[in-house]
Parts: structure tokens; sequence; C-alpha cells
């Protein structure tokens, strides 16, 4: 699902394909887009290129965040980043072995 107003010109096809596994990871839970290439990021966002989505996570429990986030972490591997912020899921698209830097797209 996705949040009405959310922009995803621009994505990257690998947060295509990191949404469609969150979407597993979510299971019984409904997984929703709140801010793709869209809304106040920092300056240096990997949103603004593409390559980062928001989740939703309000309507999760403790319990049910904690396991969200732990199978995301393991399902996307080391080439994604998976940051639980106090609201929501941050998922990016980050490979270790060689940073993106906006002056290389």
């Amino acid at each position: 699902m996705i949040k009405s107003g959310v922009d995803l010109r621009g994505l990257s096809p690998q947060m295509a394909i990191a949404y469609t596994i969150a979407t597993k990871c979510y299971g019984q839970y409904d997984c929703v887009i709140t801010s793709a290439n869209d809304s106040k990021h920092g300056p240096n966002s990997l949103h603004y290129m593409g390559q980062a989505l928001d989740l939703r996570t309000r309507h999760l429990n403790e319990q049910g965040l904690q396991a969200v986030f732990h199978k995301l972490k393991e399902a996307l591997g080391e080439q994604f980043d998976v940051v639980l912020e106090a609201d929501h899921l941050h998922l990016e698209w980050q490979p270790k072995d060689k940073p993106i830097h906006p002056e290389e797209r």
C-alpha cells in the first residue's frame, strides 16, 4: 500500500525489490509506504536519490515491530540499511563496498 501523496518517481529498482520483500516480512500486517522521494529529509538523504523508503509502524505492537524489523534486516542483507526510527522503519539501498554519492548519479 502507498500513503496518499507519496512520490515514487525516480525510485530505484532496488527499492521496488525491497518493498516486495518487506510485504512478506510484514506478514499479516499492512506494509504501507509513507515516504519515498517526497517529504522532508536530511540534506544528504538517499530518499532524494530514489534509494530509500519509509514504512508505517504505528499499527504494530512492540513484539510485531521487533519481529518485522529483524526479518527485514535478515531478508534484505548487507546491501540495505534497515533503521528503526521513532515512528517508522527506514529502508535504504547502500552497498557497503561502494558508497553512493549524489555526484555519481
